[in-house]
């Protein structure tokens, strides 16, 4: 496994195949295997790239540093390191976010992005996990987050509660690894500490991309639990994407739910930059 050496944080990837490149970026309490099957897919015509963003997945997870900015910083160094140019960017959620904030710093070295929920205030605002960032911002928790762990059961129940009816009908192993996950010592330190520079997305609300701005495709599970799809089309009157995909009996991890119409997706938004 190679590892981008973050500022003395080792911070784990994934890199295959040739040709135009694609890096894949997840969501907050998500690691780089959610992309897996994509990244199988896609590997045989483009160049791929997926990070375990500092404190998910095998990277390591130090006491601080869980902002915005420190996590946009990081794509940016990891994108100057490979040496990466006209990139499609693939995101979920917060992984979204650091994409289109990306983007609109480097507009230039994007060719497109394709956001599965786009992470924004206004995505998150109305939904139980926003009543949940809410409350962590108020308190201190890194401490206690940093020392406990998930019990196997209370994992797989957060793991659960970002499906759809689609995935919640599917083989419970194929999502054993974020169920895993989730249950690791010191998973829960990110996504608290994180929480309390959420509100920094709001700018992503106001943000209305320029006739010379990346291509953007987007992509909502209709029964997405964890974000809001009503405020995910709204979202998309301001984007204005290329095309915008709803996937119906879909939650929050629409790639695994929905693994070919998502690579399908991917491909064909790639296709069409590089032929524009």
């Amino acid at each position: 496994m190679p590892v981008f050496d973050y500022h003395g944080v080792p911070v784990a990837f994934e890199q295959a195949g040739s040709g135009a490149p694609i890096l894949f970026l997840h969501n907050i309490g998500g690691d780089r295997t959610i992309w897996s099957q994509q990244f199988r897919a896609l590997q045989a015509t483009h160049r791929v790239y997926s990070l375990d963003l500092f404190g998910f997945g095998e990277s390591g997870i130090p006491d601080s540093g869980y902002t915005v900015a420190n996590y946009l910083r990081l794509v940016s160094e990891f994108v100057d390191d490979r040496g990466l140019r006209d990139i499609t960017l693939v995101g979920h959620c917060f992984g979204s976010a650091l994409s289109l904030l990306y983007a609109r710093a480097n507009p230039r070295r994007v060719r497109t992005l394709v956001l599965s929920s786009p992470l924004t205030a206004a995505t998150l605002r109305p939904t139980p996990t926003g009543w949940a960032a809410r409350a962590a911002r108020h308190l201190s928790l890194d401490g206690l987050a940093g020392a406990v762990r998930l019990p196997g059961p209370a994992a797989r129940l957060v793991v659960r509660e970002q499906l759809g009816p689609r995935g919640r009908e599917m083989d419970d192993g194929i999502f054993a690894g974020l169920d895993r996950r989730w249950a690791d010592r010191r998973r829960l330190l990110p996504t608290v500490a994180l929480a309390r520079d959420l509100p920094r997305l709001a700018e992503l609300d106001e943000f209305r991309p320029g006739p010379q701005f990346p291509p953007i495709v987007t992509i909502w599970g209709a029964n997405n639990r964890i974000l809001s799809p009503a405020a995910g089309a709204r979202l998309n009157e301001t984007l204005a994407p290329v095309r915008a995909i709803t996937l119906p009996r879909c939650g929050h991890l629409v790639m695994l739910e929905a693994p070919e119409t998502v690579t399908a997706a991917i491909s064909a938004a790639t296709a069409s930059a590089l032929a524009g």
